[in-house]
């Protein structure tokens, strides 16, 4: 029992690091460009109010923080890899021959520079 409350605390607390990792690097992007810091905190303060909280509901009103976090994605993956890929006929990508039914593994992080 003791194995099974490890691995079910192990995926929570997994769960949670790479969230709270991309609102780090969301934050730490938006200090290098206060001009998208200030637009992010007038779009929060025109949805929300400067006295509320976010709640679920204002998440699809908020375009502009939404794009601040999937930039924040893009430039700092989580994972090293994304899902592997298998082409369903051969093919021919920056001259290179793609063989079908290959596996193909894309680097997350280079893709994103």
């Amino acid at each position: 029992m003791a194995h099974v409350k490890a691995l079910l605390t192990g995926m929570v607390v997994g769960g949670t690091d790479s969230t709270s990792n991309t609102l780090k690097f969301a934050i730490a992007d938006m200090m290098n460009k206060p001009e998208v810091m200030k637009k992010a905190q007038q779009e929060l303060d025109v949805v929300v109010g400067k006295d509320s909280i976010v709640e679920e509901s204002h998440i699809y009103k908020l375009p502009y923080l939404s794009a601040v976090m999937k930039e924040a994605m893009r430039l700092h993956p989580m994972l090293p890899l994304m899902v592997p890929h298998y082409p369903s006929e051969t093919c021919v990508v920056g001259g290179y021959t793609i063989p079908k039914g290959v596996r193909i593994f894309v680097n997350s992080q280079s893709r994103a520079h």
